[in-house]
This record gives structure tokens, C-alpha cells and sequence, in this order.
């Protein structure tokens, strides 16, 4: 899947703004480096009836992440899952706060801020079953 497609995904379910965060997982495939899968359920805002649906999302190569999330409950998404691309890594982001309730411009900002977030090589997301 190319990276537009991938963009394409995050606009139309609205950065799952609403939606719930169902795991966020790391592993090691045989061979391979790093990487990180996260699974998201909310609304496809380009499907009548915006139903709801779970996609997927995993970044590879990844070289940094951070989950400080309650344990004993879902994590219901409120300020939305940003794909940014800073410093020539893909970082996504789940419900950061940031000054101005911009973007953050730097990996730094993102690093001192988020709470939920994973920076890698490449980033792909699609919709599964489930």
C-alpha cells in the first residue's frame, strides 16, 4: 500500500477522531527490525452511514515508542491519531495535546508532549476484518 493511500485512510475516518484505540503492540518478525501495530475502531466518515470499522496500522524500522495508557480500560480517542511526517521518519500519534492545538513541528515536541506515539522508517494502514 502506498503512503497516499495510507494518508487517504487517516482523512477519511477523521484522524479517528471518536474512535478507540483497541491495542498497540510491538514485535519482531523473524529477520526483520522493529516494528509496531496498532488497532483502531471508529467511523469512515466516506461510507453512508459512517459506519464503524477497524483499521489497521503498522509502522516498521520503528526507533522509538511510548504508550502511557491506562491498563484497565479502553482508550477512547479524543483529539484524534496524527501521521506526521518530521526529520525523514513517519511518527503516529494518538490523543497528544499540543501548544495551540497545532501539529507538533518536531520529533523534540512529540517526544516531550505525547503519551501515545510510535516513530519509524515507513508507516502503512489498512482496513481489516474484525
Amino acid at each position: 500500500m502506498s503512503i497516499e493511500a495510507t494518508q487517504q485512510i487517516f482523512v477519511d475516518y477523521h484522524r479517528f477522531d471518536d474512535g478507540l484505540l483497541l491495542s498497540f503492540e510491538y514485535f519482531y518478525a523473524p529477520g526483520e527490525r522493529l516494528a509496531a501495530k496498532l488497532v483502531l475502531h471508529a467511523r469512515n466518515h466516506t461510507v453512508e452511514g459512517n459506519e464503524w470499522r477497524t483499521v489497521e496500522v503498522v509502522v516498521t524500522d520503528v526507533k522509538e515508542l511510548c504508550a502511557k495508557v491506562r491498563g484497565d480500560q479502553f482508550h477512547s480517542i479524543c483529539s484524534g491519531v496524527k501521521l506526521l511526517n518530521l526529520d525523514g521518519l513517519w511518527c503516529v500519534d494518538v490523543d497528544g495535546v499540543y501548544s495551540f492545538d497545532e501539529d507538533p513541528v518536531s520529533l523534540d515536541e512529540v517526544r516531550r508532549d505525547g503519551s501515545c506515539y510510535v516513530i519509524g522508517s515507513q508507516v502503512e494502514a489498512c482496513e481489516i476484518e474484525g
